[in-house]
């Protein structure tokens, strides 16, 4: 089983706003999605057939619920706590193609309980290195991990707050076996030689793993959000099912490149 830990999240997208009105109202088009990089990270990794589970954490505001009906929506078996508060929230805003986020942890990044479960791979999302408490979390993780064998990866997250928590990043990812991470993340880190295999994701570029560049296809882009956590799963699944590293990559970008030309009602439902 593929096991993902990080941040879940409640991501509130926002597009095609009216100018704002002082003190008073205007419309814009807006919906609420399960995201967070850890949980999208999982669903793309179900979508190709691979055993996927999550682990995090939840507030007491309905988050338990909206995650564990996505789970069953997604096949991602959700490995929940519900704390007291609220769920992690990712505001975004859509301009030109692009996204800008403004992210409220809240809850997401509490101390859980790690389940005795099988790990054939564990995956880190970055994100979860940030804080004192999750961080903890990640070293349990390892522990049970690397007792069953299991394959390690982690992805870079974003490239401002790495800056900042990068010695604890490298400390506790040392000698993993895949970094994920793209150019802008793969600027921070000032050296990659103690991972086994890295991947660099390069947008409409396509990505590298190892050094071996694979092209992307063309494609009319509707928004790039999730695109990386897309590549990640699918690449993380292709790994699993045996394939090797740049049929994996080839196919992990084919279904970047399609999730970001997809609207965002078939993206979800």
């Amino acid at each position: 089983m593929v096991l993902i830990y990080g941040d879940i999240l409640m991501d509130v997208l926002i597009f095609d706003e009216a100018p704002k009105v002082y003190a008073s109202d205007a419309e814009a088009k807006a919906m609420v999605v399960p995201g967070g990089s850890a949980f999208s990270t999982a669903r793309h990794c179900a979508s190709c057939g691979t055993e996927t589970a999550i682990l995090g954490c939840v507030g007491t505001d309905g988050g338990y619920g909206f995650f564990t009906e996505a789970g069953k929506r997604y096949k991602v078996k959700t490995l929940l706590t519900q704390r007291e508060g609220f769920t992690g929230t990712l505001l975004v805003r859509h301009e030109e193609k692009e996204r800008n986020m403004w992210s409220s942890p809240n809850v997401a990044r509490s101390y859980v309980h790690v389940p005795d479960v099988k790990i054939d791979w564990l995956h880190i999302s970055g994100y979860a290195l940030f804080h004192d408490e999750s961080t903890r979390v990640v070293e349990e993780l390892l522990k049970k991990a690397k007792m069953q064998h299991a394959i390690l990866s982690v992805d870079a997250a974003s490239y401002e707050p790495l800056k900042e928590h990068l010695d604890v990043f490298l400390e506790k990812t040392r000698g993993f076996d895949f970094l994920f991470g793209n150019q802008q993340e793969m600027a921070v880190i000032p050296k990659t030689d103690f991972y086994k295999h890295v991947v660099v994701k390069q947008g409409g570029d396509g990505a590298s793993v190892d050094g071996n560049h694979v092209e992307a296809p063309h494609t009319d882009v509707v928004s790039t959000l999730g695109a990386g956590d897309c590549f990640n799963g699918v690449f993380i699944a292709q790994v699993m099912q045996g394939n090797d590293l740049v049929t994996a990559c080839r196919k992990a970008i084919t279904e970047a490149s399609r999730w970001v030309g997809t609207d965002f009602a078939r993206r979800y439902f």
